[in-house]
């Protein structure tokens, strides 16, 4: 069948990046009925204002696209795939990516001593007792290794001394790195699993040195550029902080919404000077940005003829990496009920199931601490309504 002159436009224009899955022409996807009905108590309860659900294949197609509620309540504005996220710990994904992308490379090894790459941290000590009159340290068995950084078994504390003291973007991933010697492992590394940022942050600076340039250059020439991801980025312009989905939760009265904050990142958003990448949470991004990185993810590492993972790497941040804690993570990655991928803090989740190619995408600001339960039931409702 010859292809319709307008049709071959817009898909030219969609695999760039310059329209979004919003507009798909004479073949919009439809809603699905179950992750309407699934998601609407919590639309009653005001618990969400505003959800995006998108259930896909490795191939691209949309099966169903849920746009539910509004991106800002008071102005009544419907929310739209034109919103921004901030998708918060979903960058974690990037991290285990990039240094993967090195292993790939024969740059880095998984197993490498993290003090490989950055000497001073060397003096890392582990807390053998500790009450409100003293602390008692002692020298570790065993290097903290890339893997124990990236898996959050490393021992470190969820945020450094630095951040805790500063802000968590306000000084560079180099600073960032060399600061975590102050504050001592909690545990032996490997021994347990406790979920933080400053590992991650690490991992990047990681990525900084081996690559020999900054990480946010990394992710734009490595990821971002050739998969047309061209609105995610740490640093949202005005324009984009203008379509940034507003974040809400019940009121104390629990019969309207009350709008919160990004109070994790400083402000303005789009400070270049003052303002530097959280790697573990501090990307924004879109639906469609999402997407594409769905797609690689469900096409082991590959898509459209570029690829941009091994296999051996995909396999790598598809398997639990918490050894003796057997915690569900990988290396970025949340493992749950078969599939892989990371959540944010407000809700936004990208998960995907290698062995259906399911691509299942929720894109929400909640602040009422019932986003991962509303996930939880549109990726089990996703499950279930996805063609087999």
């Amino acid at each position: 069948m010859k292809s319709h002159p307008l049709r071959t436009l817009f898909l030219l224009l969609l695999s760039t990046g310059l329209v979004s899955i919003e507009v798909i022409g004479e073949s919009a996807p439809p809603a699905s009925p179950e992750v309407t009905a699934a998601l609407q108590p919590y639309f009653d309860s005001y618990k969400l204002a505003g959800a995006i659900a998108i259930i896909a294949d490795k191939t691209g197609k949309v099966h169903y696209r849920n746009l539910l509620g509004y991106a800002d309540v008071e102005a009544k504005q419907p929310i739209s795939e034109h919103n921004t996220f901030w998708v918060a710990s979903m960058s974690k994904m990037f991290v285990g990516a990039s240094i993967m992308m090195l292993v790939d490379e024969g740059k880095v090894s998984l197993d490498d001593p993290v003090t490989k790459f950055i000497p001073q941290l060397e003096k890392w000590m582990v807390v053998e007792e500790q009450d409100q009159s003293h602390v008692l340290l002692k020298p570790l068995v065993r290097p903290v290794t890339v893997r124990h950084v990236l898996s959050h078994t490393s021992g470190l504390t969820g945020m450094s001394e630095l951040q805790r003291a500063t802000g968590s973007d306000s000084t560079p991933l180099k600073a960032r790195a060399l600061s975590s010697v102050t504050g001592p492992l909690q545990w032996q590394p490997g021994d347990k699993y406790a979920y933080g940022n400053q590992g991650m942050n690490i991992a990047a600076r990681i990525v900084e040195i081996v690559s020999g340039m900054p990480y946010e250059e990394f992710l734009q020439k490595r990821f971002f550029d050739p998969l047309g991801m061209t609105e995610t980025t740490f640093w949202p312009s005005p324009s984009q902080t203008a379509r940034l989905a507003g974040a809400y939760g019940p009121n104390k009265g629990k019969n309207g919404y009350a709008r919160g904050e990004v109070g994790f990142l400083t402000k303005p958003y789009d400070d270049r000077i003052h303002r530097f990448p959280e790697a573990a949470g501090g990307l924004f991004s879109t639906t469609h940005d999402i997407f594409r990185y769905g797609l690689v993810l469900a096409n082991d590492g590959e898509l459209e003829g570029k690829r941009y993972l091994s296999h051996a790497a995909m396999e790598e941040l598809r398997k639990e990496q918490t050894g003796a804690t057997k915690v569900n993570y990988s290396l970025g990655y949340h493992l749950r009920n078969g599939m892989f991928g990371h959540d944010g803090a407000y809700g936004t989740d990208l998960s995907v199931n290698p062995a259906t190619g399911m691509i299942a995408i929720f894109m929400v600001q909640c602040t009422s601490g019932d986003q991962w339960a509303a996930r939880d039931l549109f990726l089990k409702t996703a499950t279930q309504v996805f063609p087999k």
